[in-house]
């Protein structure tokens, strides 16, 4: 349980403290003093403090424990997405050599002067693509 936690969990307490001293003096104004009354209030106020830990620790336990497990889904998916990310480069550049190869392949078969153009630009073309989507993304995180 960290910092912040704590905090809030003491604030709670403290809230709900006022509100049981508050409705106490409310009680002792409208039935008296009534010594049966304010023996009543104070094993009540004694119940209350004591089960108000235990409830607030079983409300952080479970708070903690769906924490924990959103953590563990973000870190997997975080992993995932790097796992993602790097096949996704690896395939770029593995394509960009299988393109070189079938341009040299082209050449080598005599074909017409336009095809290997077309696909010497497609190669040309996802080489400054990968260039300037690394620069942007290396940019904007």
């Amino acid at each position: 349980m960290g910092k912040n936690d704590s905090q809030v969990r003491n604030y709670i307490l403290v809230g709900i403290s006022a509100g049981v001293i508050a409705g106490c003096y409310f009680v002792t104004n409208l039935y008296g003093r009534d010594i049966r009354v304010i023996i009543l209030l104070a094993i009540a106020l004694l119940t209350f403090g004591l089960s108000t830990n235990n409830i607030l620790k079983l409300f952080v336990i479970k708070e903690s424990i769906e924490a924990k497990k959103q953590q563990k889904i973000e870190m997997n998916d975080e992993r995932n997405t790097l796992i993602r990310e790097k096949a996704g480069s690896k395939t770029n550049e593995y394509m960009l050599y299988l393109s070189t190869i079938i341009i040299f392949v082209l050449i080598f078969m005599d074909v017409e002067f336009w095809i290997i153009c077309l696909v010497g630009f497609l190669t040309l073309v996802q080489g400054f693509l990968s260039i300037i989507l690394y620069d942007y993304y290396s940019n904007r995180y």
